[in-house]
């Protein structure tokens, strides 16, 4: 049976592995056996943009990574396929809001958009992140064991005991984040200042995709970590580091930071 969304996501596969090459409609076509309208028609119609501008939005996106790894203008803007580095420039500065010359002292968030997975409900792949570069931290803890299948509902419960215990976590900005041990979870609640009975904890300098989410669930934590490795941090061509993952817990808001390299 034909399954126009398992196509599509050939399509954008196909995108991702020639993302530096010149992608035409018709080859794309031809890949899952659709002639040139019909797919135009298809994928406007799922995702409200044109295939040309997805391609144009990714390899923006990418080429964030590529600036921010030092790499120069004019070389990223004929990477990705531009004329000059001045249209590079322009089309950059329509997509972020600053130059690319601008980017490592902005305190902007980026913007990515991210790759499309096409499924029944596709939803908004536009999404605003930032990167933190060599940010290391000396913390305060209180730790506990957890089932990790069980976490959405043990660490909402051990933050409730933490706070009711220590009032300086209600009052000030407080940490969390998971970590496997022995084949055993850990769930750690952090202070940048010490507090009764607290442990330290440094974790070591690194860079961090940074991500902010205005649920304080724990369920909707955890989804956006989910998604912050398995779409975010891939569609920017990141690697994961085997360090914590840290939710920085603010007034309105969650921001999580994903470690990478």
């Amino acid at each position: 049976m034909y399954n126009i969304y398992e196509e599509l996501n050939k399509i954008t596969e196909y995108i991702e592995e020639h993302i530096l090459d010149k992608i035409t409609i018709t080859e794309l076509a031809h890949l899952v056996g659709l002639n040139g309208n019909t797919l135009k028609s298809i994928f406007s119609c799922l995702t409200g943009i044109t295939i040309n501008e997805y391609i144009r939005l990714r390899r923006l996106s990418l080429s964030v990574t590529d600036i921010l790894n030092g790499e120069t203008i004019t070389n990223v803007s004929y990477k990705y396929l531009y004329n000059s580095p001045s249209s590079y420039n322009r089309a950059f500065k329509k997509f972020e809001g600053i130059t690319p010359k601008d980017i490592k002292k902005s305190k902007n968030k980026l913007k990515l958009f991210n790759k499309i997975t096409f499924k029944e409900n596709i939803k908004n792949y536009n999404i605003h992140y930032q990167i933190y570069k060599n940010r290391e931290f000396k913390l305060y803890y209180i730790s506990k064991k957890v089932n990790y299948n069980n976490r959405i509902k043990e660490i909402p419960e051990f933050w409730k005991e933490v706070k009711q215990k220590y009032p300086e976590f209600i009052k000030n900005k407080r940490y969390g984040f998971l970590e496997k041990y022995n084949n055993e979870t850990y769930y750690y609640c952090l202070l940048e200042n010490k507090f009764d009975n607290s442990n330290i904890k440094n974790i070591k300098k690194c860079n961090y995709f940074a991500i902010k989410t205005t649920s304080f669930e724990s369920k909707d934590i955890i989804e956006n970590i989910n998604k912050g490795i398995k779409e975010y941090i891939k569609s920017l061509n990141y690697q994961l580091l085997k360090l914590p993952i840290i939710e920085e817990y603010y007034k309105d808001f969650v921001e999580i930071l994903i470690p990478i390299t």
